[in-house]
């Protein structure tokens, strides 16, 4: 009996063996290949928000080198965008000795993109023959465009949400809801506005984009909800003569409204309790 143990166990320790050399490690060192890449990005957004902000991609290979390599980019627009006129690129950089990565600068001319002008270039690194690459990251897509321009309307929805700063000359601070978003037209939607004053709504509002430099908020004369005594509602419009205004850049709404008691002194009279009164919505 123990000899026939012997046996297995000895078959056992020429199998472990066996394995474990199998298993060896390959300890060999590869040299891995040297590619031109985009560094681990595929995009991005620049904003010209002033002359001279520039965009940086990072770009670069996949190995160091001991001396210097050059990478060719190629530029293509989509949009149109003409290079010299809209933006400037070189059209090679130079990746020093010892390094892997350097950046190369996009420059948008700003006066091209300060009323809405929005373009996308697409970057690719070519070969020896001018050819594109199609190899690792070898394209990068830029989104260009100027400062945030509040005509440029793309979706009025950017406006609903709670507006968690409200102020007003009596409220240094309360919360505004604004919803309900209805387009009515190419550039004009209502909506509705919820705790005005911290007290009113909601009341249903205009907001019109139609004059890019110029867009607005309307509120047509309208009860509130709520009283000023039994009998005498609170009435609200913007008033008449002056301009409100939204802001989908910085998500503001900015009111100058009339506060009217309806009924006041007597029925079918009507008073004004607040007349050209500020009221600042900001998220």
């Amino acid at each position: 009996m123990k000899l026939t143990w012997m046996i297995k166990l000895t078959t056992a320790c020429v199998l472990l063996a066996a394995i474990v050399v199998s298993c060896k490690k390959d300890t060999s060192v590869k040299t891995p290949p040297e590619i031109a890449h985009f560094a681990n990005e595929t995009g991005g957004v620049y904003f010209i928000t002033a002359p001279g902000v520039t965009y940086k991609i990072p770009v670069g290979f996949t190995t160091v080198s001991n001396s210097d390599r050059v990478i060719h980019i190629s530029v293509t627009s989509p949009t149109g965008a003409v290079a010299g006129t809209n933006y400037t690129v070189p059209a090679t950089i130079t990746i020093p000795a010892g390094k892997a990565l350097d950046t190369l600068t996009v420059t948008g001319n700003y006066s091209t993109y300060s009323s809405g002008r929005k373009d996308t270039l697409i970057f690719n690194i070519q070969d020896a023959k001018g050819q594109n690459t199609d190899q690792y990251n070898s394209t990068y897509t830029l989104y260009m465009r100027g400062p945030c321009f509040d005509g440029d309307v793309t979706d009025i929805n950017v406006m609903s949400g709670t507006y968690n700063n409200a102020v007003d000359p009596d409220d240094p601070k309360y919360t505004v809801t604004v919803s309900n978003f209805t387009m009515t037209g190419a550039k004009t939607a209502t909506a509705t506005i919820s705790n005005l004053w911290d007290y009113f709504g909601p009341v249903n509002a205009t907001f019109d984009w139609t004059n890019p430099t110029s867009t607005t908020v309307t509120i047509a004369r309208q009860l509130t909800g709520q009283n000023y005594a039994a009998g005498q509602p609170f009435s609200i419009r913007t008033s008449p003569g002056s301009v409100s205004k939204f802001s989908v850049c910085s998500n503001k709404i900015t009111l100058t409204v009339d506060i009217i008691v309806e009924n006041y002194p007597a029925p079918g009279s009507a008073a004004f309790y607040e007349r050209n009164y500020p009221m600042t919505i900001n998220r």
